[in-house]
């Protein structure tokens, strides 16, 4: 009971009670993200120039030239003429550069969502004995 002088002994009282939606957010894990490098292969073609060497033999006439005579013995045996050609070859090296550097940064991102709860709340009913069942006045 209360202390208010107003109101008569006889009243009687209760306390209605309803339900309210605490509403917040909280941080839960969602996803786990894995961070990795991996090498793909490639194929490339580049066209390279390479060069070589080729013997070339110019021949020319000579003009004052005598007829030779036929050996009267034989002729000393001659070394043949060695010449070493040359040419250019591919060489492939392949070297690891750092070309690029890859930040990943994890960002909030809001959106809106909605949610719905069920709350239930008391209603005060007063049974009389002339009219069980009716809300008093200003109760629906």
């Amino acid at each position: 009971m209360t202390d208010d002088p107003t109101r008569p002994a006889s009243a009687v009282e209760t306390v209605r009670a309803e339900e309210r939606a605490q509403i917040t957010t909280g941080w839960v894990a969602a996803e786990r993200v894995r961070f990795e490098r991996r090498i793909v292969t490639e194929t490339r073609q580049v066209e390279l120039t390479v060069r070589r060497e080729e013997l070339v033999v110019h021949r020319s006439a000579l003009p004052d030239a005598v007829p030779e005579q036929p050996p009267a013995q034989a002729a000393p045996v001659q070394q043949p003429l060695v010449i070493v050609l040359r040419e250019e070859v591919p060489v492939v090296q392949l070297a690891v550069q750092p070309y690029e550097r890859v930040t990943a940064v994890v960002e909030q991102v809001a959106g809106q969502q909605t949610l719905s709860a069920e709350l239930r709340k008391e209603h005060v009913q007063i049974e009389t004995g002339r009219g069980a069942g009716r809300p008093p006045q200003g109760q629906p």
